[in-house]
């Protein structure tokens, strides 16, 4: 059985890490094969060196994030398919994209996968433009016949050290596979709508998961792909 949940978990990673649309949208960490979805856990204090930023920005994917403990994993290139999507929320918006592990990581495999996806430009209305941008990642998938359900939140957190909030949630997927889950933050603003989700033991409670850490790690991460506007 132990092998059986590993090669069906482990197919989950490799199409996490293959395409930018099923990481947005992983749910499974390989559990039992090397890897642990706790791995690299961030610290409750959360981000201390920027605030909200004084004029528009654009988001620029670095190569590693967290202070280099995650490196990038996956080079796909962002789907534009999602700007076109969110036109009527979002002027001029350009896709953004990028997918991080563990820099001690050993195989492509092993530990979380960390997937930042997003969209900058002119947002008209923040508020909608996150609540289209989810119902798009939740409904985009490379397999057909799969089921969505938030079964935690939306939660808003403002993680200490950090002055803007983010809204987290606990999604659960149903599919030919079985039932898995993943976290994931988001946050909207006037320049950009960003969603950052993690891979999990699918094993463990979703009840069990930190919400208030994983805020944290997404302000972190928020801080460290804000670029300046390009002029």
């Amino acid at each position: 059985m132990i092998t059986v949940n590993c090669l069906r978990r482990g197919k989950y990673v490799k199409r996490h890490l293959e395409s930018a649309l099923v990481a947005a949208a992983a749910t499974v960490l390989l559990a039992g094969c090397g890897g642990s979805g706790e791995s690299g856990r961030p610290s409750m204090s959360g981000p201390r060196q920027k605030d909200v930023p004084s004029g528009p920005y654009q988001l620029k994917m670095p190569k590693s994030v967290e202070k280099g403990t995650f490196t990038e994993s996956d080079h796909s290139e962002p789907d534009q398919n999602i700007a076109s999507m969110l036109s009527g929320q979002i002027e001029h918006g350009v896709s953004a994209f990028a997918a991080y592990q563990p820099a001690d990581r050993k195989s492509e495999t092993s530990g979380p996968v960390v997937s930042v996806t997003g969209v900058y430009g002119t947002v008209l209305s923040p508020v909608t433009a996150r609540d289209e941008f989810l119902k798009i990642l939740d409904s985009r998938t490379i397999d057909t016949d799969v089921r969505s359900t938030v079964i935690v939140g939306p939660r808003t957190i403002t993680p200490q050290g950090s002055s803007e909030p983010v809204s987290c949630r606990i999604v659960r997927k149903a599919d030919e596979f079985g039932t898995t889950w993943k976290p994931d933050c988001s946050w909207a603003d006037g320049s950009a709508v960003v969603d950052v989700s993690q891979t999990v033991d699918p094993d463990q409670p979703p009840a069990a998961f930190d919400l208030e850490a994983f805020a944290a790690r997404t302000a972190t991460i928020r801080d460290e792909v804000r670029a300046p506007q390009a002029s």
